[in-house]
C-alpha cells in the first residue's frame, strides 16, 4: 500500500502531515522549526503548508543536526549556504564524519583514563596529561581552516594547473606526476582512497585498475570530479578526519595535496592514514618538498620573489622529516625525484614485506 508520501513525488510538493509521516515525528516539530526560521514551507491559496523536496532535505538535515546536539543558532549558520541539494548531503555527511572522529577520540582518552585508575597508585596527573591531550587533538580539528578557498577554485583548477605560473611552478610536468604516481599506486591492486581528490584527475586513472574512493574537503571540487568522472566514488573529508573504517584500506595516496597541512597535522594525517590501512598497506605521497632544509635553504637562496611568497604561504616538508614521521610509526620510505620540486615518497610498514626494506636499502646506496 502507498504511503501519502509516495503519492505526493509526482508533485514535489508535500503537505505537513506527509513529511511528518515519513521521518516519525509530530507535525508540531515542523512548526516549531519554521518559528525558528529553519525551515520556511510555501502556503497554498488555502493557507495550508506546502513542503519542496528541498525543504524535505533540509529537514533531514536540521534533524541530523539536532541529534548531534547543535545549537538552533548553529543550524542556521550551518544551513546559509546551503541552496543546493548536493552541498546539503555533503555537508551532512562532512558533520557526521567530524562527529564520528571526536567521539571516537573521547572514547579512546576515556579508556586510558580508566586503565590508568585500575593500573597507577599516583593517576591524577596522568589523567590530567590525557584528558589534556585529547582536547588538544580535537582543538586542532575545530580550528582547521581553508586558507586557500578551494571552493572558489574549483571551477578553474583544470586551467590553473595548465598554464605557467611566475611563482613555484610546480605544475610544470603534472602529466609525468600523474602518470608515475598512477604507476606506484598500481604496483597493488586493491582498495585505494585519494586524500585531496580535486577534480578526480589522479583518481579517474586508477578507476580502472583499483577500487577507488576520492576524498575532499570541498564541496565544489567532489562535484567537478563527478561531473568529469561519474563512476567514482567520493566522499567529504580532510586528512585528519577520513570518512572510512579502521583497516579496510589497502593503499592512500595524495597528489598535489599534502603541502596544505602543517607539521603537526602532517604527522596526524600519517596517524590517521595508518588507522585506516589494512595490515601492509601503503602511503603514497607526491608534492614539493626539499631533500633536507640544507636543501631548501640553498634553494631559497637564489629563488625569485614570487616562488619565496609562495613557500612562504604553504606547508612544503622535507624528505627527512617525512623519513622521520613515517618511521616513528613504523613505516619505511622509498623516496624518488621526479623534477627539480617534486618528489614521490611510498611509505609501507617496515614488518610488511622484507624485499621491500631491500628497495630502501639499495636506492640508498645509490644517492
Amino acid at each position: 500500500m502507498k504511503t501519502v508520501l509516495q503519492s505526493s513525488l509526482k508533485t514535489n510538493m508535500f503537505k505537513i502531515n506527509e513529511i511528518a509521516e515519513a521521518f516519525h515525528v509530530n507535525p508540531n516539530v515542523l512548526r516549531f522549526y519554521e518559528k525558528k526560521k529553519l525551515l520556511i514551507p510555501k502556503r497554498d491559496n488555502n493557507g495550508y503548508r506546502l513542503y519542496s523536496m528541498e525543504d524535505m532535505l533540509q529537514f533531514q538535515t536540521i534533524l541530523l543536526y539536532r541529534k548531534m546536539g547543535f545549537s538552533i543558532e548553529d543550524i542556521l549558520k550551518m544551513l546559509a549556504d546551503e541552496d543546493k541539494p548536493i552541498k546539503m548531503f555533503f555537508k551532512q555527511y562532512d558533520q557526521l564524519n567530524h562527529h564520528i572522529h571526536n567521539m571516537r577520540m573521547i572514547s579512546e582518552s576515556l579508556e586510558e583514563c580508566i586503565d590508568l585508575m585500575f593500573e597507577e597508585e599516583e593517576y591524577l596527573d596522568q589523567l590530567v596529561s590525557v584528558m589534556k591531550k585529547t582536547a588538544g587533538y580535537i582543538s586542532q580539528l575545530e580550528n582547521w581552516e581553508d586558507k586557500w578557498e578551494f571552493d572558489n577554485w574549483a571551477k578553474d583548477y583544470d586551467e590553473y594547473i595548465s598554464t605557467q605560473h611566475h611563482g613555484l611552478d610546480f605544475y610544470k610536468h603534472y602529466d609525468k606526476v600523474i602518470r608515475l604516481t598512477t604507476d606506484k599506486v598500481n604496483e597493488v591492486q586493491g582498495n585505494a582512497f585519494e586524500v585531496g581528490v580535486g577534480t578526480g584527475n589522479l583518481a579517474g586513472k586508477l578507476m580502472e585498475t583499483q577500487n577507488i574512493i576520492g576524498i575532499d574537503q570541498s564541496v565544489n571540487m567532489l562535484i567537478e570530479a563527478k561531473k568529469k568522472f561519474p563512476d567514482l566514488n567520493l566522499r567529504m573529508g580532510t586528512f585528519l578526519e577520513l570518512p572510512l573504517q579502521d583497516g579496510t584500506m589497502d593503499t592512500a595516496v595524495s597528489c598535489y595535496a599534502f603541502h596544505h597541512c602543517n607539521e603537526s597535522e602532517k604527522r596526524m594525517a600519517l596517524t590517521e592514514m595508518d588507522r585506516v590501512l589494512k595490515p601492509g598497506g601503503r602511503i603514497i605521497i607526491t608534492d614539493l618538498m626539499f631533500y633536507d632544509k640544507a636543501a631548501r635553504e640553498n634553494f631559497e637562496r637564489y629563488c625569485t620573489e614570487a616562488e619565496l611568497r609562495d613557500l612562504k604561504n604553504e606547508y612544503f616538508t622535507t624528505v627527512t622529516a617525512m623519513e622521520d614521521y613515517a618511521q616513528s610509526l613504523g613505516y619505511s620510505v622509498l623516496s624518488e625525484q621526479i623534477d627539480d620540486l617534486i618528489w614521490i615518497l611510498v611509505l609501507k610498514r617496515k614488518d610488511a614485506n622484507n624485499s621491500f626494506e631491500n628497495k630502501v636499502k639499495e636506492y640508498k646506496e645509490k644517492l
